[in-house]
């Protein structure tokens, strides 16, 4: 007969119970070897085990001895401490489980000590030592450092008042232009190339220019390369300044994938950083504008980028 199984598995840390499940007669006589505690005379059909080793019992009843054993084995349960990370984008992190040759449960669906994450969110992992289980979850994050989104060259006209170079910055951020200037704006002066440079702590050192051009403007629009459309009254539309009248206009703004999120032929449209009342994310965004000046049908062609920063 069978009183015991072959062999039992618990956690490091647990008390689990040995227990004889078959019906005994009255008076019967249990003896139970403890490897550690030696022989222990009871009448109990169980006994608390919380350390590995060989155990046995024996059973008298009448002139009927039975003897069984089992083995116990204690598993080590997972020790896990994923830690909240922060990164610049395109960095790539590895998320590791450690606990070697467990088994592993991630929200990603893998099954690796390691995966490794190139978006931001949670992610979870659940760690199983035969049956001894752990989880655990970690969030990541990506900054997009800084993100001047210029173009090579930006002309800025001549009676134009503000000849503005901006950039968005993330907390904490160190800004260098190369006037000596240490904000996210800078006011042009004068025509020759402008350089910027951003460090922090999560993207390290990034650098970006642009040439800029000063012209004496003959009706020509000022169109801005940025605006944040954050609903403070302060430079929330995108539109351009006309310094003439026009008989034919329309303005066409586009997404780094090429899809219109705005269009109107209205002289006095602006964009709200919208499409279909949804917010339209941080990027870099095409426009596209076709105008004649009144009394003449010359149509003129400008395109360029616009940055969204909210």
């Amino acid at each position: 007969m069978n009183l015991l199984p072959d062999t039992l598995g618990i956690c490091a840390g647990d008390v689990s119970v040995l227990e004889i499940k078959q019906k005994l007669e009255k008076n019967t006589l249990i003896t139970w070897i403890d490897p550690y505690d030696g022989l222990i005379e009871t009448t109990q059909k169980k006994l608390a085990i919380f350390k590995k080793g060989k155990y046995y019992v024996k059973i008298v009843s009448g002139k009927t001895t039975i003897l069984d054993s089992t083995v116990v084995m204690v598993y080590p349960k997972p020790i896990l401490n994923l830690r909240d990370t922060v990164l610049c984008k395109g960095k790539q992190l590895v998320l590791d489980a450690k606990n070697p040759k467990m088994k592993y449960s991630w929200s990603t669906g893998e099954a690796a000590q390691k995966i490794k994450v190139e978006n931001g969110g949670n992610y979870w992992v659940k760690i199983n030592n035969n049956g001894c289980t752990q989880s655990d979850t970690v969030n990541v994050k990506f900054l997009s450092g800084s993100t001047p989104g210029f173009n090579s060259e930006i002309s800025f006209c001549l009676s134009e008042q503000n000849k503005v170079l901006s950039i968005k910055t993330v907390p904490n951020t160190k800004i260098l232009w190369n006037t000596g200037e240490v904000y996210p704006s800078i006011t042009i002066t004068k025509e020759g190339t402008y350089w910027v440079k951003t460090e922090n702590k999560n993207c390290g050192e990034q650098v970006d220019s642009v040439h800029v051009k000063l012209k004496a403007c003959d009706c020509e629009m000022i169109i801005p390369n940025s605006f944040t459309p954050n609903e403070d009254n302060r430079n929330d539309y995108f539109f351009p300044v006309m310094q003439c009248e026009y008989s034919y206009y329309t303005l066409t703004i586009s997404d780094k994938w090429d899809n219109i999120v705005f269009s109107t032929n209205n002289i006095n449209g602006k964009w709200d950083g919208r499409f279909k009342g949804n917010l339209c994310p941080e990027e870099v965004y095409t426009y596209v504008i076709e105008s004649a000046e009144k009394g003449g049908d010359k149509k003129k062609l400008r395109t360029g980028r616009l940055s969204l920063f909210r």
